[in-house]
């Protein structure tokens, strides 16, 4: 049986290979536990989140949703693959690093203004 790829699947490889893409995750693999308890969460995946954009990311309780938003945040590592925020890899950071990171993407956030807002930025 052949399959072929959703418009989708196709968009997200796109964002996922694309250097302008806000995060990222490529060939994302998470793994918890080991042997017989091994549970693989998230299985080579790549996807991008683009600058600017809103991204639901949604599945049955046990997909790996929650694992990937973790992985692309830098709040959990991933067992293999890549996980990037900018162009910054999240791997090759310690949690000093990471901390630091989220608290200047945050900041920057919070400065940009929303869709609606007319130029407003939150206090």
């Amino acid at each position: 049986m052949t399959t072929h790829p959703t418009a989708a699947s196709v968009a997200a490889h796109r964002a996922a290979t694309d250097d302008t893409a806000y995060a990222r995750v490529s060939d994302a693999v998470k793994v918890h536990g080991a042997g017989e308890t091994e549970v693989r969460a998230l299985d080579g995946v790549s996807v991008g989140f683009p600058t600017g954009r809103f991204t639901a990311i949604m599945g049955p309780s046990g997909s790996g949703a929650s694992t990937l938003t973790h992985c692309a945040a830098g709040l959990s590592t991933l067992t293999s693959g890549s996980a990037f925020v900018a162009d910054t890899e999240l791997g090759a950071l310690d949690d000093r690093r990471l901390t630091l990171l989220r608290r200047q993407r945050e900041s920057e956030s919070e400065s940009e203004p929303g869709p609606g807002s007319a130029g407003a930025t939150r206090r």
